[in-house]
């Protein structure tokens, strides 16, 4: 599967969709998108694992790292969910510590799905 980083701005907020799998191969493409995604001082990050479909421990540490790094800017990271598989990744690596795992895109964005679809 190809792998691919999209970047959105939706308000204030950057959303980074990760599509295919996270890995030692890929993980830095992520933190690549999630830090330029910092130039712009968002005041959150949306990033949305929706579409993942393995993640490995470099995939963990590259959003584990992102998160150190926003909580230095007052920029609060939300990620997003879908596969038990990566829930169950990310909770055993103990990342979900502190954070709120999301099960959708317009629940990171605390948005309901009429007024996301018109916003994006």
């Amino acid at each position: 599967m190809t792998f691919r980083v999209k970047v959105q701005v939706v308000g204030a907020t950057h959303v980074i969709t990760v599509v295919g799998e996270l890995d030692g191969a890929t993980a830095c493409r992520l933190r690549a998108a999630v830090d330029r995604a910092l130039d712009a001082l968002p005041t959150a990050v949306v990033v949305d694992l929706g579409a993942v479909t393995f993640i490995d421990s470099a995939g963990v540490r590259a959003v584990l790292d992102r998160r150190t790094v926003m909580s230095t800017l007052d920029a609060a990271l939300r990620v997003v969910v879908t596969s038990d598989q990566v829930r169950s990744v990310l909770e055993l690596s103990g990342m979900t510590d502190g954070m709120v795992l999301h099960r959708t895109l317009d629940e990171a964005l605390g948005r309901d799905a009429g007024h996301l679809a018109e916003s994006v």
